[in-house]
This record gives structure tokens, C-alpha cells and sequence, in this order.
């Protein structure tokens, strides 16, 4: 019988700017192995619980490096996207006084 395991798997399609990460590819494909065996479900549920918890931290960890990335990009993004907002504020504020 194989081994109980978690699986996730992911693909990040980051902006063609976005430096990349060091050590995390964009697509990854991780397994998180149940240590308990299947034979009893209390055992099995703990142990999956725990699989769990070990692929929630460490997608965690994955995608906040991701994150911290890309949103570098975004805040150079969205400051010259407020840069012209700005411009546009003042020409309304112009045709609103009498």
C-alpha cells in the first residue's frame, strides 16, 4: 500500500517584472507524508491533522515570499497610477467651485 500523504501544488504566474525568489520556483509540487499508519483512525486523523499543519506552514512561508514580490511590483505599479489620480482630483476640484 502507498504511503498517506498531503499533496498541494501550485502555479504562480508573477508579472513579467517580478524578480523571482530565491529558491522557489513558480510551480511547485510538495508531498507531506502521514506518519501514522491508516490502521487506526484516531492515529490516522492525528497524524493527518499534522500533514496538515506541516503543508499549511510551509505553503505559508512559500507564498509570502511570493507575495513580498510581487507586491514590490505593485507598489511601483500603483504609484504611478496615483501620480495621475492626483491630477485628475485636482482638475475636479477646479470645475466643482463656484
Amino acid at each position: 500500500m502507498a504511503p498517506a500523504e498531503v499533496t498541494v501544488c501550485y502555479t504562480i504566474y508573477p508579472y513579467d517584472d517580478t524578480p523571482l525568489p530565491a529558491n522557489n520556483p513558480a510551480s511547485r509540487y510538495d508531498n507531506f507524508r502521514i506518519q501514522q499508519p491508516p490502521a487506526n483512525s484516531k492515529a490516522y486523523y492525528e497524524g493527518l491533522r499534522a500533514a496538515v499543519l506541516e503543508a499549511k506552514k510551509e505553503l505559508g512561508e512559500q507564498l509570502t515570499l511570493w507575495r513580498d514580490a510581487m507586491g514590490k511590483s505593485e507598489d511601483h505599479k500603483v504609484a504611478k497610477k496615483s501620480e495621475n489620480d492626483e491630477d485628475e482630483d485636482e482638475d475636479d476640484e477646479d470645475e466643482t467651485v463656484e
